[in-house]
């Protein structure tokens, strides 16, 4: 099945360019993808959800693709090129959502942009280092040289999508079942296939090693929008326990935690998670939401 491929647009911000897309209609809520992704893991994402009830604005993260690594090298330079987008194309307020290592920049623009963040949503996020498991560490420790080159993760991904799902947590059942639907599957490609152009998010990968390194303690956020996290136990990359105590941080904070689907849990169990989201932005909504330009 051919993955479906988002139209992208630059707009011009301090420090450079940063890459978007937008898909649906609706209040906008922006997709801040996770490490070795970019818009079009962000694009692939929103494919979950209901296109006719919000719209989706994907970017591609400081450093990778089309997007200028000076957009953004901290979290806090990443939130305000989130901002600026949203003074280039005319848009007033988003909830963001924080996917994995995107999650630095989610946290940051939902506590430095509040009057532009109507809702903060986690999945599967990084909050502070992770203790990844070995296999995972040898990878982190040959990252930079294994990005230089594209045609090994090409590899990998024509014939091991199956094994970086079930790496990533998922169980070789549910990586079964996935396959069995077009769709899901489609949207796992669409997470997976970045890897393919690996080269084109190296400075990107290296601007989120910088940025989870120098995450501070849950304690040093102060956020005051409504939050809504969604954690895997089993998953591999981010701490099902530093979630957790993140969530207890914060009074407003729904956290919704599902037993298995490790990484790509909201995958795996997208009919109970992706509801939950909606009815989660649908609850946060500003009531000028309705009229698209002003969310």
């Amino acid at each position: 099945m051919e993955v479906i491929k988002p139209v992208s647009q630059v707009a011009s911000i301090s420090g450079g360019q940063i890459e978007y897309c937008l898909s649906g209609n609706g209040p906008t809520v922006l997709i801040s993808h996770g490490t070795l992704g970019g818009l079009d893991q962000g694009f692939s994402i929103s494919r979950l959800f209901n296109h006719e009830i919000f719209r989706y604005l994907s970017v591609s993260r400081a450093g990778y693709l089309n997007s200028s690594s000076n957009t953004g090298r901290t979290s806090k330079e990443q939130a305000r090129s989130y901002s600026e987008l949203l003074d280039a194309v005319g848009i007033n307020s988003v909830a963001i959502i924080g996917l994995s290592g995107g999650a630095p920049s989610a946290l940051r623009f939902a506590q430095d942009y509040p009057e532009r963040c109507w809702g903060l949503i986690l999945i599967s996020s990084i909050t502070k280092m992770p203790e990844l498991p070995p296999s995972f560490k040898l990878v982190v420790q040959m990252q930079d040289l294994m990005m230089r080159v594209n045609w090994p993760w090409r590899f990998v991904y024509r014939y091991g999508l199956g094994m970086i799902a079930r790496s990533n947590g998922a169980s070789s059942k549910q990586v079964s079942d996935i396959r069995r639907d077009p769709h899901l599957w489609g949207v796992i490609q669409g997470i997976y296939e970045p890897i393919k152009t690996a080269r084109m998010r190296r400075k990107g990968l290296k601007i989120d090693d910088t940025q989870i390194k120098s995450l501070p303690a849950v304690e040093g956020y102060d956020i005051n929008v409504p939050i809504y996290v969604s954690h895997a136990v089993n998953d591999p990359l981010a701490s099902f326990e530093d979630a957790r105590s993140f969530v207890s941080r914060f009074p407003q904070a729904t956290f919704h935690d599902i037993p298995d689907g490790g990484h790509i849990f909201f995958v795996v169990h997208n009919e109970i998670v992706i509801p939950k989201i909606e009815q989660f932005l649908l609850a946060n909504t500003p009531k000028s939401g309705a009229k698209l330009a002003d969310a």
